[in-house]
Protein backbone atom coordinates (compact mmCIF):
# COMPACT_ATOMS: atom_id res chain seq x y z
CA UNK A 1 0.00 0.00 0.00
CA UNK A 2 1.56 3.49 -0.86
CA UNK A 3 2.23 5.84 1.86
CA UNK A 4 -0.46 8.41 0.33
CA UNK A 5 -3.76 6.16 0.18
CA UNK A 6 -4.96 7.49 2.73
CA UNK A 7 -5.64 10.64 1.01
CA UNK A 8 -6.54 8.85 -2.03
CA UNK A 9 -9.20 6.96 0.08
CA UNK A 10 -10.50 10.30 1.71
CA UNK A 11 -10.87 11.67 -1.66
CA UNK A 12 -12.30 8.83 -3.72
CA UNK A 13 -14.64 7.11 -1.43
CA UNK A 14 -17.91 9.34 0.35
CA UNK A 15 -18.87 8.35 3.25
CA UNK A 16 -16.07 8.17 5.81
CA UNK A 17 -16.57 9.70 8.90
CA UNK A 18 -15.12 13.20 9.97
CA UNK A 19 -13.90 13.79 13.36
CA UNK A 20 -13.08 17.24 13.92
CA UNK A 21 -12.44 17.84 10.19
CA UNK A 22 -10.22 15.02 10.03
CA UNK A 23 -11.03 11.86 8.85
CA UNK A 24 -10.95 8.77 10.24
CA UNK A 25 -8.27 6.67 8.61
CA UNK A 26 -5.22 5.60 9.69
CA UNK A 27 -2.03 3.72 8.14
CA UNK A 28 -0.21 1.89 9.88
CA UNK A 29 2.78 -0.64 9.81
CA UNK A 30 2.72 -4.00 11.95
CA UNK A 31 5.52 -5.81 12.16
CA UNK A 32 7.22 -8.33 15.24
CA UNK A 33 10.34 -7.42 15.71
CA UNK A 34 13.18 -8.61 18.32
CA UNK A 35 13.04 -6.04 21.26
CA UNK A 36 15.99 -5.23 23.68
CA UNK A 37 15.68 -3.67 26.74
CA UNK A 38 18.29 -0.52 27.88
CA UNK A 39 20.11 1.90 25.99
CA UNK A 40 23.58 -0.11 24.86
CA UNK A 41 24.77 -4.04 24.11
CA UNK A 42 25.70 -3.91 27.94
CA UNK A 43 22.51 -2.55 29.07
CA UNK A 44 20.09 -5.07 31.09
CA UNK A 45 17.58 -6.79 29.28
CA UNK A 46 20.43 -6.54 26.80
CA UNK A 47 18.93 -10.19 25.31
CA UNK A 48 16.46 -10.55 22.05
CA UNK A 49 12.73 -10.37 23.26
CA UNK A 50 10.05 -11.19 20.82
CA UNK A 51 7.66 -8.42 20.77
CA UNK A 52 4.91 -6.73 18.02
CA UNK A 53 5.43 -3.30 16.96
CA UNK A 54 2.68 -1.05 15.60
CA UNK A 55 3.74 2.37 13.26
CA UNK A 56 0.72 5.13 13.52
CA UNK A 57 0.34 8.42 13.12
CA UNK A 58 -1.80 10.52 15.15
CA UNK A 59 -4.75 9.55 13.55
CA UNK A 60 -4.63 5.95 15.09
CA UNK A 61 -6.75 7.57 18.09
CA UNK A 62 -9.43 8.50 15.88
CA UNK A 63 -9.96 4.75 14.49
CA UNK A 64 -8.93 2.57 17.28
CA UNK A 65 -11.49 4.17 19.53
CA UNK A 66 -10.66 1.30 22.49
CA UNK A 67 -7.54 2.92 22.89
CA UNK A 68 -6.83 5.04 25.91
CA UNK A 69 -4.11 7.16 27.04
CA UNK A 70 -3.38 6.11 30.87
CA UNK A 71 -0.18 7.92 31.69
CA UNK A 72 2.49 10.17 29.01
CA UNK A 73 1.71 11.18 25.81
CA UNK A 74 1.47 9.98 22.94
CA UNK A 75 5.18 9.61 20.80
CA UNK A 76 7.17 11.79 18.31
CA UNK A 77 10.44 10.62 17.03
CA UNK A 78 12.32 8.39 18.91
CA UNK A 79 9.85 7.75 20.98
CA UNK A 80 6.77 5.12 22.17
CA UNK A 81 3.85 4.36 24.21
CA UNK A 82 2.96 0.57 25.30
CA UNK A 83 0.21 -0.83 26.00
CA UNK A 84 -0.47 -2.19 29.42
CA UNK A 85 0.45 -5.75 28.86
CA UNK A 86 3.44 -5.42 26.83
CA UNK A 87 5.31 -6.11 30.06
CA UNK A 88 3.45 -9.92 30.09
CA UNK A 89 3.85 -10.41 26.94
CA UNK A 90 7.90 -9.78 27.01
CA UNK A 91 8.01 -11.43 30.03
CA UNK A 92 9.54 -8.79 31.65
CA UNK A 93 8.65 -6.31 35.17
CA UNK A 94 6.52 -3.90 34.83
CA UNK A 95 9.26 -1.58 36.08
CA UNK A 96 11.56 -2.23 32.52
CA UNK A 97 8.70 -0.62 30.93
CA UNK A 98 8.16 2.69 32.90
CA UNK A 99 7.84 5.57 31.32
CA UNK A 100 11.55 7.10 30.57
CA UNK A 101 12.90 3.74 29.77
CA UNK A 102 14.46 3.00 26.77
CA UNK A 103 13.56 0.18 24.21
CA UNK A 104 15.59 -0.72 20.99
CA UNK A 105 14.62 -2.10 18.18
CA UNK A 106 15.45 -2.12 14.42
CA UNK A 107 18.96 -0.27 15.03
CA UNK A 108 17.44 2.62 16.98
CA UNK A 109 16.57 3.63 20.72
CA UNK A 110 13.50 4.80 21.53
CA UNK A 111 12.17 6.57 24.89
CA UNK A 112 8.72 5.04 26.41
CA UNK A 113 6.63 8.18 26.90
CA UNK A 114 3.43 6.91 27.66
CA UNK A 115 1.14 3.88 28.41
CA UNK A 116 -2.23 2.81 27.47
CA UNK A 117 -4.99 0.51 27.94
CA UNK A 118 -7.15 -1.04 25.31
CA UNK A 119 -9.96 -3.49 26.70
CA UNK A 120 -10.74 -6.76 25.01
CA UNK A 121 -8.39 -6.56 22.53
CA UNK A 122 -5.20 -7.60 21.84
CA UNK A 123 -3.76 -4.08 21.09
CA UNK A 124 -2.64 -3.79 24.67
CA UNK A 125 0.02 -6.33 23.83
CA UNK A 126 1.78 -3.77 21.20
CA UNK A 127 4.40 -1.39 21.13
CA UNK A 128 3.14 2.16 19.25
CA UNK A 129 5.98 4.44 17.62
CA UNK A 130 5.80 6.93 14.71
CA UNK A 131 5.45 5.67 11.42
CA UNK A 132 7.38 7.64 9.21
CA UNK A 133 10.30 6.68 11.48
CA UNK A 134 9.40 3.05 11.46
CA UNK A 135 9.34 3.29 7.51
CA UNK A 136 12.59 5.06 7.91
CA UNK A 137 14.35 2.12 9.82
CA UNK A 138 12.50 -0.44 7.88
CA UNK A 139 13.04 1.38 4.39
CA UNK A 140 9.61 0.42 3.59
CA UNK A 141 7.29 3.09 1.43
CA UNK A 142 4.35 1.81 2.15
CA UNK A 143 1.31 0.54 4.97
CA UNK A 144 0.97 -2.95 6.15
CA UNK A 145 -3.03 -1.61 6.10
CA UNK A 146 -5.11 0.84 5.99
CA UNK A 147 -8.11 1.36 8.80
CA UNK A 148 -11.32 3.53 7.49
CA UNK A 149 -14.09 4.09 9.76
CA UNK A 150 -17.66 4.76 7.67
CA UNK A 151 -19.97 7.01 9.09
CA UNK A 152 -22.39 3.77 8.31
CA UNK A 153 -22.45 0.20 6.63
CA UNK A 154 -24.13 1.71 3.65
CA UNK A 155 -20.84 3.18 2.89
CA UNK A 156 -18.50 -0.14 2.26
CA UNK A 157 -19.79 -0.76 -1.08
CA UNK A 158 -18.19 2.33 -2.17
CA UNK A 159 -15.46 1.82 0.09
CA UNK A 160 -15.19 -1.58 -1.66
CA UNK A 161 -15.50 -0.69 -5.40
CA UNK A 162 -12.47 2.17 -5.03
CA UNK A 163 -10.59 -0.98 -4.39
CA UNK A 164 -11.43 -3.21 -7.19
CA UNK A 165 -11.39 0.31 -9.60
CA UNK A 166 -7.60 0.92 -8.18
CA UNK A 167 -5.62 -2.51 -9.72
CA UNK A 168 -2.64 -0.91 -9.82
CA UNK A 169 -2.44 -0.54 -5.44
CA UNK A 170 -3.05 -4.01 -5.11
CA UNK A 171 -5.93 -3.75 -2.64
CA UNK A 172 -8.56 -5.77 -0.36
CA UNK A 173 -11.15 -4.14 1.73
CA UNK A 174 -11.65 -6.26 4.84
CA UNK A 175 -14.46 -4.93 7.35
CA UNK A 176 -13.68 -5.30 10.77
CA UNK A 177 -16.38 -8.09 11.97
CA UNK A 178 -15.26 -10.34 9.05
CA UNK A 179 -11.74 -10.20 9.96
CA UNK A 180 -11.66 -10.72 13.54
CA UNK A 181 -14.44 -13.92 12.70
CA UNK A 182 -12.26 -15.51 10.70
CA UNK A 183 -9.42 -14.83 13.14
CA UNK A 184 -11.40 -16.70 15.78
CA UNK A 185 -11.96 -19.64 13.70
CA UNK A 186 -7.83 -19.62 13.70
CA UNK A 187 -8.33 -20.33 16.97
CA UNK A 188 -10.74 -22.43 17.02
CA UNK A 189 -8.97 -25.91 17.96
CA UNK A 190 -7.31 -23.99 20.89
CA UNK A 191 -10.83 -23.06 22.31
CA UNK A 192 -12.19 -26.35 21.82
CA UNK A 193 -8.92 -27.93 23.77
CA UNK A 194 -9.84 -25.29 26.31
CA UNK A 195 -13.63 -26.33 26.65
CA UNK A 196 -12.73 -30.35 26.49
CA UNK A 197 -10.33 -29.43 29.75
CA UNK A 198 -13.28 -27.56 31.11
CA UNK A 199 -15.65 -30.57 30.66
CA UNK A 200 -13.10 -32.63 32.28
CA UNK A 201 -12.90 -30.45 35.20
CA UNK A 202 -16.61 -30.54 35.51
CA UNK A 203 -17.22 -34.30 34.95
CA UNK A 204 -14.69 -34.63 37.53
CA UNK A 205 -16.14 -32.23 40.12
CA UNK A 206 -19.68 -34.04 38.98
CA UNK A 207 -18.70 -37.48 39.62
CA UNK A 208 -16.61 -36.48 43.01
CA UNK A 209 -19.50 -34.76 44.78
CA UNK A 210 -22.23 -37.56 43.35
CA UNK A 211 -20.07 -40.16 45.22
CA UNK A 212 -19.05 -38.41 48.04
CA UNK A 213 -23.54 -37.48 48.74
CA UNK A 214 -23.82 -41.06 48.29
CA UNK A 215 -21.19 -42.32 50.84
CA UNK A 216 -23.44 -39.69 53.04
CA UNK A 217 -26.33 -41.56 52.19
CA UNK A 218 -24.74 -44.99 52.80
CA UNK A 219 -23.52 -43.97 56.47
CA UNK A 220 -27.07 -42.55 57.24
CA UNK A 221 -29.24 -45.54 56.18
CA UNK A 222 -30.69 -46.25 59.17
CA UNK A 223 -31.23 -42.77 60.20
CA UNK A 224 -33.43 -41.80 56.21
CA UNK A 225 -35.32 -45.38 56.49
CA UNK A 226 -36.51 -44.21 60.40
CA UNK A 227 -37.93 -40.97 58.77
CA UNK A 228 -39.36 -42.65 56.06
CA UNK A 229 -40.46 -45.43 59.01
CA UNK A 230 -42.55 -41.93 60.93
CA UNK A 231 -44.07 -41.24 57.90
CA UNK A 232 -41.45 -38.74 55.82
CA UNK A 233 -42.04 -39.50 52.10
CA UNK A 234 -38.61 -40.18 49.55
CA UNK A 235 -39.23 -36.90 48.01
CA UNK A 236 -38.86 -35.17 51.09
CA UNK A 237 -36.22 -36.58 51.96
CA UNK A 238 -34.69 -36.39 48.48
CA UNK A 239 -35.26 -32.26 48.52
CA UNK A 240 -33.38 -32.57 52.39
CA UNK A 241 -30.45 -34.65 50.34
CA UNK A 242 -31.03 -31.38 47.57
CA UNK A 243 -30.48 -28.59 49.98
CA UNK A 244 -27.86 -30.39 51.53
CA UNK A 245 -26.01 -30.51 48.40
CA UNK A 246 -27.04 -26.80 47.35
CA UNK A 247 -25.28 -25.31 50.06
CA UNK A 248 -22.07 -27.35 49.68
CA UNK A 249 -22.24 -26.33 46.66
CA UNK A 250 -22.61 -22.71 47.29
CA UNK A 251 -20.10 -22.51 49.75
CA UNK A 252 -17.66 -24.79 47.24
CA UNK A 253 -18.16 -21.94 44.43
CA UNK A 254 -17.88 -19.16 46.79
CA UNK A 255 -14.49 -19.87 47.60
CA UNK A 256 -13.94 -20.69 44.17
CA UNK A 257 -15.02 -17.42 43.03
CA UNK A 258 -13.06 -15.83 46.03
CA UNK A 259 -9.59 -17.74 44.81
CA UNK A 260 -10.18 -16.70 41.12
CA UNK A 261 -11.17 -12.86 42.46
CA UNK A 262 -7.61 -12.86 44.42
CA UNK A 263 -5.07 -14.96 42.16
CA UNK A 264 -6.64 -14.67 38.56
CA UNK A 265 -8.23 -11.40 38.39
CA UNK A 266 -5.97 -9.10 36.12
CA UNK A 267 -3.23 -11.19 35.53
CA UNK A 268 -2.50 -12.11 31.99
CA UNK A 269 -1.84 -15.22 29.56
CA UNK A 270 0.85 -14.81 26.89
CA UNK A 271 0.03 -16.06 23.12
CA UNK A 272 2.90 -15.90 20.60
CA UNK A 273 3.23 -12.46 20.07
CA UNK A 274 0.28 -11.03 21.67
CA UNK A 275 -1.46 -11.19 25.14
CA UNK A 276 -4.56 -10.52 26.52
CA UNK A 277 -6.24 -10.38 30.19
CA UNK A 278 -8.67 -11.99 32.36
CA UNK A 279 -11.29 -10.54 34.10
CA UNK A 280 -13.43 -11.87 36.94
CA UNK A 281 -16.68 -9.65 36.38
CA UNK A 282 -20.18 -9.47 37.01
CA UNK A 283 -20.80 -12.07 33.90
CA UNK A 284 -18.04 -14.35 34.87
CA UNK A 285 -19.45 -14.78 38.72
CA UNK A 286 -22.55 -15.62 37.85
CA UNK A 287 -21.96 -17.94 35.25
CA UNK A 288 -19.51 -19.60 37.83
CA UNK A 289 -21.73 -20.04 40.39
CA UNK A 290 -24.82 -20.33 38.89
CA UNK A 291 -22.51 -23.41 37.53
CA UNK A 292 -21.47 -24.45 40.89
CA UNK A 293 -25.01 -24.90 42.35
CA UNK A 294 -26.24 -26.70 39.07
CA UNK A 295 -23.57 -29.33 39.44
CA UNK A 296 -25.13 -29.68 43.35
CA UNK A 297 -28.09 -30.46 42.04
CA UNK A 298 -27.44 -33.04 39.29
CA UNK A 299 -24.43 -34.48 42.02
CA UNK A 300 -27.75 -35.04 44.06
CA UNK A 301 -29.29 -37.37 41.09
CA UNK A 302 -27.55 -40.88 42.21
CA UNK A 303 -28.28 -40.12 46.13
CA UNK A 304 -32.05 -39.51 45.43
CA UNK A 305 -32.65 -42.62 43.71
CA UNK A 306 -31.22 -44.86 46.37
CA UNK A 307 -33.43 -43.06 48.55
CA UNK A 308 -36.63 -43.30 46.90
CA UNK A 309 -35.98 -47.01 45.93
CA UNK A 310 -35.20 -47.27 50.03
CA UNK A 311 -36.24 -50.71 51.51
CA UNK A 312 -37.42 -49.15 55.09
CA UNK A 313 -37.34 -52.80 57.31
CA UNK A 314 -34.17 -53.80 55.74
CA UNK A 315 -32.48 -50.23 56.09
CA UNK A 316 -33.85 -50.38 59.98
CA UNK A 317 -31.41 -53.48 60.50
CA UNK A 318 -28.08 -51.99 58.67
CA UNK A 319 -25.60 -52.17 61.71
Amino acid sequence: MTAGLPELVSASVPGVRQIGGVPAISAEIHMGTNLRLGEGPDAPGAEPLAGFVRGVTERAFLVHEAVTLLEGRPPRTGEVIVGRLVAAQLGVPEAELALGRKLRFEGATFEIVGRFAAPGTTIEAEIWTPLAELRGLTKRDDSSVVFVRMESAAGFPDLELFTRRRLDLELAMIPSATYYRELSDYFAPIRSMAWAMAALIVAGALFGGANTLNAAVQDRLRELAALRAVGYSGLALVRSLAQESLVLAAGGGLVGLLLARVFLAGSSVRIAMSAFSLAVDAPAILVGFSGALLLGLIGTAPAAVRVMRLPIAAALKEP
